[in-house]
């Protein structure tokens, strides 16, 4: 678990930084999931039709762009690869995915989403409660994903249970022992056992 600090103050998400690479088949994401994020992301898609897999780390953001950005995802039946971290309205462009990878020290991260509309200045305010409406009339495509990727009763229930200023850290490990359906690549894209992934992880931490 990741304990933050209630804000008294906040400010709109920045946006993702969005590269192609690997001959037009791979996407890289880094950033958050900005009011911008849909339309980038449409526009990257739509420029590189042999587009394969999204590489993503982000700590998420807006409901609106992450929900359309996960349809897009779906749409195209596209990999979606964790490299590092993956929290929030991240999770379900990883969950739409027609297949989830996570290189092997990356981690999901789950809480309640609770957008807290009146700390924020104008425009932004309202740029919330927008967000906040979208996100409760399509929450059930949202819960759907996650049901479908394998997410059990326990991890929904992990994720109502968090604060939204916490987050709740989930290993590969932690991931496969509740049921998600994903599998775990080396940084050389090669694929890992559960043994090697436990062996890499308790070598890792053990260096510490």
């Amino acid at each position: 678990m990741i304990q933050g600090e209630k804000a008294t103050t906040l400010t709109a998400p920045d946006e993702a930084r969005m590269v192609v690479q690997e001959q037009g088949s791979v996407l890289r994401i880094e950033g958050s999931v900005g009011a911008n994020f849909a339309t980038d992301l449409r526009a990257a898609l739509e420029a590189n039709p042999s587009l394969q897999r999204i590489d993503i780390t982000s700590g998420g953001g807006y409901a609106g762009p992450g929900l359309e950005a996960a349809r897009m995802i779906r749409r195209r039946n596209l990999v979606v690869r964790v490299q590092s971290q993956c929290a929030s309205m991240c999770v379900a462009l990883w969950a739409a995915g027609a297949q989830r990878q996570m290189e092997p020290d990356a981690w999901i991260g789950l809480h309640d989403w609770d957008a807290r509309c009146d700390l924020r200045p104008s425009p932004d305010r309202e740029e919330c409660n927008y967000q906040v409406q979208f996100a409760t009339d399509h929450d059930s495509s949202y819960d759907a994903w996650l049901r479908e990727a394998g997410f059990n009763h326990y991890l929904l229930d992990l994720q109502t249970k968090t604060a939204s200023k916490d987050i709740a850290v989930l290993t590969a490990p932690q991931l496969w022992e509740n049921g998600v359906d994903f599998s775990v690549v080396n940084h050389e894209g090669a694929r890992m056992t559960r043994a090697e992934v436990q062996g890499y992880l308790a070598e890792k931490f053990d260096r510490r």
